[in-house]
């Protein structure tokens, strides 16, 4: 099954109309030959002087502050460019990382105090009494996946500490812990950026994880936040793809089959608070997955002509 050419501009008229810029420049880059600096350019707009990313990257919420979980999503987009040259963007992103971990609570915290300030998503409100979002009541998200940076980019974080708190997350995958989707996002980013030796320490029982929390109801994928086989696999080289093959596959169907109906893909949940802002979040979260959907389908050569 592939996406018919007539669906495709049918999603790529949306992204034109809709998509936020940065998102329009990844479309670019990967399906009309425009070059990487143009997305670095359009990142740029949401990168603080402290290195850090906010200004809405992450659209659930917008506080303009520099926050980990959307330094996370701004590197993201990098690593979509799939370079490894280590541009000034890219140095200033993991130097706002060094210098973002607490000693205090030996992680990294998603969110600064302010994003209650602004427009967002319940699951990221910061409780006053806790000081914690509902998100940082995991040790591993975010921190597990700045691990993975950490051990693939040159940076100044101690290497100590990097040693002890990757012992730790080692332990923690390897331990009888229930460990959430979110958390399993982090430690795939993770893996993907270790040593062969520890790879080969941890693939195991990360593949069981993963194999055992894949959601493969596809009447749910229509209506629920799950973690769907393209949450772990972006394209045939994925480490995780031989694992999650045939669901893979039927997710890619999927995904070809539910655009005939609509002109592109729209988020599965909702804010149920702020309802003006949602509305233009969700245009922009269906903006930025209309983009992550084409580039997974036309790694798959799953795109007519393209």
């Amino acid at each position: 099954m592939k996406l018919t050419q007539n669906n495709f501009e049918k999603v790529s008229s949306f992204i034109k109309t809709n998509a936020r810029d940065l998102d329009k420049q990844l479309y670019a880059f990967y399906f009309e030959g425009d070059s990487a600096d143009k997305v670095f350019t359009e990142l740029a707009n949401y990168q603080n002087d402290d290195g850090g990313f906010g200004r809405g990257i992450e659209p659930d919420f917008v506080t303009s502050s520099s926050s980990v979980i959307a330094t996370t999503i701004a590197i993201q987009y990098m690593e979509k460019l799939e370079t490894t040259e280590t541009n000034e963007t890219l140095k200033n992103t993991i130097d706002y990382f060094v210098n973002s971990f607490s000693e205090e609570h030996q992680k990294w915290s998603p969110v600064p105090i302010d994003v209650n300030n602004s427009p967002h998503a319940p699951w990221w409100h910061i409780d006053e009494k806790s000081g914690m979002c509902v998100i940082d009541q995991s040790w591993e998200n975010p921190t597990v996946e700045i691990l993975g940076y950490l051990h693939k980019y040159p940076n100044s974080f101690p290497a100590l500490k990097l040693e002890e708190l990757t012992r730790r997350a080692v332990e923690g995958l390897q331990s009888d812990e229930d460990i959430p989707e979110h958390s399993l996002y982090c430690y795939q980013i993770f893996y993907t950026s270790l040593s062969e030796q520890l790879k080969a320490q941890i693939k195991p029982r990360l593949f069981e994880r993963i194999k055992a929390i894949v959601n493969t109801n596809v009447d749910e994928w229509r209506e629920k936040y799950v973690p769907k086989p393209l949450n772990f696999v972006d394209g045939p080289e994925s480490p995780f793809y031989n694992l999650l093959r045939d669901s893979v596959h039927q997710n890619l169907d999927f995904l070809i089959e539910t655009i005939d109906a609509n002109e592109a893909w729209f988020p599965t949940w909702s804010w149920g608070q702020y309802e003006k802002e949602w509305v233009k979040a969700r245009i922009e979260w269906a903006g930025k997955i209309a983009v992550e959907n084409l580039v997974v389908l036309k790694k798959f050569s799953k795109i007519n002509n393209q």
